[in-house]
């Protein structure tokens, strides 16, 4: 690393430091009255009080991230352009783009921090958070389901139109019956309805066709029972809780249990999405702040400043409207949550080419 690279590195480093500090205080400030509320109201105590705060701070670090990115590169960059260092650098053959380099390179750093940050810290903080406040993280299993799906130890695939655990009572019931390797299919039965027997442990299926695909036969009964089927009601639902207390890992688990069971998985599968594509907004935003910055023009810093601030909160509401938008099923889950990344890429990369130095 070269000088040039070491005193570019520290000095963004340094206004990326104190905007995100900004950023918490102002954040903290603001939750202070809160706070004050719960422990006025015996909710909390001083100690709970203090500690609530503190759990606040990977949500506040995770949101202001890329604020602080751009607001910091913004800072440095207009700070060396209205020192003519970015015209002395060129004149003596350092182009912008190689001024840049370490900035970029430090901002892919902190968005891998903002990674971890969001992926494990933060949902134990919010789970703490809820604790704190005196609420319970409910988790519940819903007693009606439609195309639910499981597979059993004995490589049978049920599939069911409609399931109620409460009542135990199913339509539209199908069980495949696979082989022992599970590569071809010998039966396939088919039935109306179907009810759990709690005394006995299996399923008694009505209006019954069984068609037996080995031996190429099918046959109506109107009852049909095996003690194959013996997967209880409750075998077919998933415990749901709220995304954004799971960590990563347990969301990964939490979607494919669902999937197992034929659950609604787009929530988990939104969040998830977000939590890949977020984080790496610093790496996209900067951009803008230094094209921004580069161009320094006297009695303009406010302007540049402002128009940086536009576009640093126009990501949140290009990325809230992506995230409405895969959560109504109308986008890719994923593709929502990386779009107003790509978007913010290129229009940072047609600013870099298009920066006065």
């Amino acid at each position: 690393m070269k000088k040039l690279d070491i005193y570019i590195s520290k000095n963004f480093i340094k206004s990326f430091l104190i905007s995100l500090v900004a950023f918490i205080n102002i954040f903290l400030l603001s939750q202070l009255f809160k706070v004050f509320r719960y422990v006025a109201d015996g909710r909390m105590s001083s100690y709970q009080g203090i500690l609530y705060l503190f759990n606040m701070l990977p949500e506040i670090i995770v949101n202001m991230t890329p604020l602080a990115v751009l607001l910091g590169s913004l800072m440095f960059i207009n700070k060396m352009a209205s020192n003519l260092e970015i015209i002395s650098l060129k004149t003596s053959g350092i182009s912008f783009r190689r001024v840049i380099i370490f900035p970029l390179v430090i901002s892919f750093f902190i968005s891998i921090i903002v990674y971890y940050i969001n992926g494990t810290i933060y949902p134990r903080s919010e789970r703490r958070m809820r604790e704190l406040k005196g609420d319970k993280i409910i988790k519940t299993i819903p007693t009606e389901k439609r195309n639910a799906f499981l597979r059993d130890k004995n490589n049978n695939v049920y599939y069911i139109g409609y399931i109620n655990s409460k009542e135990k009572i199913a339509e539209d019931f199908q069980i495949i019956k696979m082989d022992g390797r599970f590569s071809e299919i010998e039966k396939v039965i088919i039935a109306k309805t179907a009810k759990f027997d709690d005394n006995e442990k299996i399923w008694k299926l009505s209006d019954v066709v069984i068609n037996d695909i080995l031996n190429k036969k099918s046959e109506k009964i109107k009852n049909y029972s095996n003690k194959e089927f013996n997967k209880e009601p409750e075998n077919f639902f998933t415990l749901s809780t709220d995304p954004k207390f799971l960590t990563n890992k347990e969301l990964r688990r939490e979607i494919r249990n669902m999937k197992i069971t034929g659950g609604d998985t787009r929530s988990g599968l939104v969040e998830l999405g977000k939590r890949y594509s977020f984080p790496f907004a610093s790496l996209v935003i900067i951009l803008i702040g230094l094209s921004l910055g580069s161009r320094y023009v006297r009695a303009a810093s406010a302007k540049t400043i402002g128009i940086s601030i536009f576009f640093g909160y126009g990501y949140y509401i290009i990325q809230g409207l992506f995230e409405a938008l895969s959560k109504n099923s109308l986008i890719n889950a994923f593709l929502g949550g990386w779009i107003p990344n790509i978007l913010f890429l290129l229009l940072g990369i047609y600013l870099i080419h298009k920066s006065e130095y």
